[in-house]
């Protein structure tokens, strides 16, 4: 798993802290989610604990979260970064948070749902947890969505340069990309019904961009068949041939779904 590591939850939790993108990603997840009144909010792909972070000012005293996350060490991390007793995270994947005890009336997920191998069972899982009327949202980038257009970055065109230069072929790409119409579908199979899709676009700067790829996780898929030196290498000089401080536009996608009450039913 391309997220199980010391190195890689240091590496990952020192961004989320440095750079903008992911509070903006969280205070446009936590605004469409509507915190305030939830009962319970189940924090799905938590990582380090920034969304739930960025959900805790707005939820009542009495209010749960529960964050889980398939990689150990991101739980870890995310349990030293976050004291209050209204949170606690669990190591899972999302495909098992059927197992959690409990229901949720809100499911929030930042930057990670496009990342779970198939969303059936994640949907199957969510569909036996959520209450009736339970408002799942999450965000992919656009890039990842089917007829979606958007804007490739200097950066990411040098990035891709660089690997087909140690490849020694052309670059394939990560054909990770999630469909609407599909998604719709499966969602209505395991009854919620998606009730809407917000586009956001961030502003900043492609410094940030090059940091992420710092990330073992992210680097990782796009840098298949190269080594460890390689993999720096394509970085290093993707890194010197690109300005840090250009300004760059990066549209996202945030998905609303509802849990149909005629179909909310939950497991002990």
């Amino acid at each position: 798993m391309p997220w199980r590591s010391w190195l890689n939850a240091e590496i990952y939790d020192r961004f989320v802290r440095e750079q903008r993108i992911y509070g903006w990603l969280n205070r446009e997840l936590v605004g469409l989610a509507a915190i305030p009144g939830a009962a319970r909010i189940l924090d799905l792909g938590c990582g380090t604990g920034a969304t739930t972070l960025a959900c805790l000012p707005g939820m009542d005293a009495r209010a749960e979260i529960v964050g889980i996350d398939a990689s150990e060490e991101m739980v870890r991390v995310a349990r030293a970064n976050v004291l209050d007793p209204r949170a606690r995270f669990e190591v899972g994947a999302a495909a098992e948070a059927g197992r959690l005890e409990g229901t949720f009336d809100r499911i929030v997920c930042n930057a990670a749902f496009w990342q779970f191998p198939a969303a059936g069972p994640v949907l199957e899982a969510l569909a036996r947890r959520a209450t009736p009327g339970c408002r799942l949202v999450f965000n992919v980038p656009a890039e990842r969505v089917v007829g979606e257009g958007t804007t490739i970055h200097p950066f990411q065109v040098a990035l891709r340069a660089q690997i087909e230069t140690e490849l020694g072929r052309r670059f394939e790409g990560v054909p990770v990309l999630l469909d609407r119409e599909r998604l719709e579908a499966t969602a209505a199979e395991h009854g919620f019904a998606l009730t809407g899709v917000e586009r956001r676009v961030y502003r900043g700067l492609q410094q940030e961009l090059m940091e992420l790829m710092s990330i073992p996780a992210m680097i990782g898929p796009l840098t298949s068949g190269l080594d460890d030196a390689q993999r720096e290498a394509a970085l290093r000089r993707a890194r010197e041939r690109s300005n840090p401080e250009l300004e760059v536009r990066v549209p996202w996608l945030y998905f609303i779904l509802e849990r149909r009450p005629d179909r909310a039913t939950h497991s002990p």
